[in-house]
């Protein structure tokens, strides 16, 4: 029998993503707490993934379900404001049973509900989130998930699939940081864990004496991720790879 070697495109085809609005990149639209809330948006679009779309869960599970102590009272509040915020923004609707004919605007924490992502926004633009990516983001051992989490929406959010483009984000740090509000320093380090968890993949080059320069793919793509890269950047910056100053695997601090 044949055996055919799939491109990394079919490959990543083949892989199951939910949806997530493009203007959840901004994660200040959700209040203080905004990347908590996006992230549990992507735990409850992953968990409803079932004919009725809709995930049975609640303050404690999620927590459990992400690998957070259910200890602190401080955190068990956050997650719940988190939920309710999300409701009261559209993303999701909270309901107590399972026939789901109205809608509850009080949670127990140790109570599970069945909780229905909306779509909200989605028809304007989503990112493609990966399962496998979320998988990879929860199992981090990192008390700071849902920021990392914030600044990968905000890579792969930059990423247009089409038969005319490759699956490339070049994103600047300072747009992340400007978008999620999460420190420049802290921007860079998260990067850094997402490709130390092989999540995404980086490549940065100096293109001159004053611009270096990251560009990104998941990691299934990362034997392309150069080429790709050199590519766009001398198409970006009309110049050729023999001119640049340099360049690595692994981000750039810019």
């Amino acid at each position: 029998m044949e055996t055919k070697t799939l491109s990394t495109k079919k490959l990543e085809g083949q892989e199951s993503f939910i949806k997530m609005s493009k203007s959840l990149m901004d994660t200040k639209k959700l209040g203080k707490n905004g990347e908590l809330g996006v992230y549990h948006l992507a735990i409850i679009k992953s968990l409803a993934n079932n004919f009725q779309g809709v995930a049975y869960t609640g303050v404690t599970h999620i927590m459990k379900f992400v690998g957070v102590s259910t200890e602190q009272s401080m955190t068990k509040a956050r997650a719940k404001e988190s939920l309710l915020n999300l409701q009261e923004s559209g993303h999701i609707e909270i309901f107590k049973d399972r026939a789901m004919l109205s809608t509850v605007t009080e949670i127990k924490n140790a109570e599970n509900y069945f909780i229905k992502p909306t779509g909200k926004d989605e028809e304007y633009g989503f990112a493609k989130v990966f399962y496998a990516d979320i998988q990879r983001i929860n199992e981090m051992k990192s008390d700071y998930k849902p920021k990392i989490f914030a600044t990968y929406l905000n890579m792969v959010g930059n990423i247009f699939y089409s038969l005319s483009n490759v699956p490339m984000s070049y994103m600047k740090i300072d747009t992340v940081v400007k978008g999620t509000g999460i420190n420049r320093r802290s921007v860079v380090e998260y990067l850094k864990a997402l490709h130390e968890y092989e999540i995404l993949y980086f490549v940065h080059f100096h293109i001159n004496n004053s611009i270096s320069k990251n560009y990104c793919t998941r990691w299934i793509h990362k034997k392309h991720t150069a080429e790709w890269a050199v590519a766009e950047a001398e198409f970006q910056y009309r110049t050729t790879k023999e001119k640049f100053k340099g360049g690595a695997e692994g981000v750039s601090e810019e």
